[in-house]
Parts: structure tokens; C-alpha cells; sequence
């Protein structure tokens, strides 16, 4: 119970910090070999030197091409993300205004450097970063099977899933399996984020009907996220109210790298069998039809929660007048 409040506390802490400075970021493609694109709805641009990434799109490298991407905050050099090759990440939006920084991996690997504090999503797995002013490096894969590692190189990382919740520190690796065997290991060979994405590829493809058939389960899970959970956050409980939004908003961004980063490993399981194509047209209809689902689902709780931090920031605004009329 002690190790859940100091981990609460963290969120708390480390969403607040952010809400009181005005961010303007800026993520920019400063380094490129091969052929990546910058998707958004049911649009694709090539990727070149200088092009910019916003809220809400995706860039995906092909094989044999990395990405660096320089995260610009009012104009200055905060950090970098480099992207491997065959992946795909999203910057995430928030349902504030004064954003903190929030990214999706969707799939591949990406190692993460940035000064400020943020967060990184996967389909099963949200990390919270940063405890102190200096650049904090983590590693990131997300694999075809629907397996996440998290590896911090030199700072702590908050993990937090939906049965599960702690801290990381430097050398330790944190792997959520697809089947809910969560753990933390040793930094070593076998961690290493390319043999981890291999290994999963692997295990996806041995059986890939029965692992289309897992992630299709995932997804459905995913539009029985009841909304009704954003009406239950207090109001009136201004610690605890900040806290419940927080909570949901990173659910949220587990929904939304869920849906997208299953529907892709369903896609690049359906196009690897060649001799099964045919067969797997149904799953290809229902992973269609769950992603559609799962997107409306999604709008409605960004909305429900937009709707609630407007309404808690009004009290918390008028509370916070109150206190100050008292102290004076």
C-alpha cells in the first residue's frame, strides 16, 4: 500500500510540475537514412531532414532506416528520440492545455533521451520518466507478439500497468508478456531490445493464427473500457480527483496504442503467411471492424475526460481562492 502512494504521488507530482510552464514542442526529423513516412488518418508523407511530427501522427521507418528525431522545446534542444528500423511511434496528444510530453511505441524499438519529464505508452505497459533536470534515457520495444520491455539506462522509471505498479531503477528491465506475466529482470544479453523484438517475432509467427487470434481477444477487450469510470472522479477531492484523471488519461493512451499497435502486428501477421492469406480474410474483417469499434469508444472517453479536467480545473481554480483569501 505504501510503495502504491509513493507511486500515485509520483504521477501527481510529476504531471503538476509540468501544468505550471507553458510548453511549445517541437518534434523534428534532424537525422534520416532510408525511407520512413509520417502517417495521419488516411494520410502518408515521405519522411525528409526538417519534417516535423504533431500531435496525433505516426512515423513509421521501413527496413534499413533509422530515424532521429530532436525534441525542441520554445526553440530549444531538450532531447532526442531515435527510432529503429521496421517500427513505429506516435506522439500522443493531452487533454490539456499546458501538454507534457507523451509518446506511443507501436511497435519496433526506440531509445528516448529527453530532459523533461514524460511518458511513453505501449498496449499493455504506460512509463512515467524523469526525477531530476538531467537528459533521462530509456528503452523501448514493443513486439509482434504484444510483449513491451522497458529498459532505463540511467534513471528511474515509473511502470504502471493495469494489475500492476512500481518503480525501476538503472540496470533493472521490465517485461510485460502479452499473457500478463509481468516481471522484472537483470539488464543483460538476453535483454537487449533487438533479440527481445526477434525472440517475439518468433513466438508470433510459430503459431500465427493462434497469435492473431490472442490479439483480436486484446482488442476486444479494449472497447470494454467503461467510461463510466471518468464520472466517478471526485470533484470535490482536489488531490485525489487530480490523481483519478491522471490515471485514466494514461489509460487512455494504453487504449489508444493498443488498438493501433494490435491491429498492426494483426496486419504484418496477415501479409508474413502468404500460404494462409486467403484464410485469414475473416480475421482481417473483424481486426477492421474492432479497430473502428475501439477508435469510437476512445473519442468518447478523450471527450469524458476533457469534459472532467475543464470542470475539476474550474473548482480547483476556485478552491485554490478560497484558500489563498484564507490565508491573507
Amino acid at each position: 500500500m505504501k510503495i502504491m502512494t509513493v507511486l500515485l504521488l509520483n504521477i501527481f507530482i510529476l504531471f503538476s510540475s509540468n501544468m505550471l510552464f507553458s510548453q511549445d514542442i517541437t518534434f523534428r526529423v534532424t537525422g534520416i537514412s532510408g525511407v520512413a513516412f509520417i502517417e495521419k488518418s488516411d494520410k502518408s508523407l515521405r519522411v525528409f531532414r526538417g519534417s516535423e511530427i504533431h500531435k496525433g501522427y505516426k512515423l513509421t521507418t521501413q527496413s534499413n532506416t533509422t530515424a532521429e528525431i530532436t525534441v525542441l522545446e520554445n526553440g530549444n534542444n531538450i532531447g532526442t528520440i531515435s527510432l529503429n528500423e521496421n517500427s513505429m511511434m506516435m506522439v500522443n496528444d493531452s487533454s490539456y492545455e499546458n501538454s507534457y510530453i507523451s509518446l506511443s511505441l507501436l511497435h519496433g524499438y526506440f531509445t528516448v533521451n529527453i530532459e523533461n519529464n514524460y511518458q511513453v505508452h505501449t498496449a499493455n505497459v504506460s512509463s512515467i520518466v524523469g526525477f531530476d533536470n538531467t537528459a533521462s534515457k530509456v528503452e523501448f520495444a514493443f513486439s509482434e507478439d504484444g510483449s513491451t520491455i522497458v529498459i532505463p539506462i540511467n534513471t528511474k522509471v515509473s511502470v504502471y500497468t493495469d494489475n500492476d505498479e512500481r518503480i525501476l531503477n538503472p540496470r533493472e528491465v521490465y517485461i510485460a508478456g502479452f499473457d500478463g506475466n509481468n516481471r522484472v529482470v537483470k539488464q543483460g544479453s538476453d535483454t537487449d531490445p533487438l533479440v527481445f523484438l526477434n525472440r517475439g517475432e518468433e513466438n508470433a509467427r510459430q503459431d500465427s493464427t493462434s497469435t492473431i487470434e490472442g490479439l483480436i481477444s486484446a482488442m476486444e477487450d479494449i472497447s470494454h473500457n467503461d467510461i463510466t469510470l471518468v464520472s466517478a472522479v471526485s470533484l470535490t477531492d482536489v488531490d485525489n480527483g487530480e490523481k483519478d484523471i491522471n490515471a485514466l488519461e494514461m489509460k487512455k493512451n494504453r487504449m489508444i496504442a493498443g488498438n493501433e499497435g494490435y491491429y498492426n502486428s494483426i496486419v504484418r501477421l496477415i501479409n508474413s503467411d502468404s500460404v494462409s492469406k486467403n484464410e485469414m480474410i475473416p480475421y482481417a474483417r473483424k481486426s477492421l471492424g474492432l479497430y473502428s469499434a475501439n477508435q469510437r469508444a476512445i473519442s468518447k472517453m478523450d471527450s469524458a475526460l476533457n469534459r472532467t479536467r475543464d470542470k475539476f480545473n474550474r473548482i480547483k481554480k476556485d478552491f485554490d481562492r478560497k484558500m489563498h483569501g484564507v490565508s491573507e
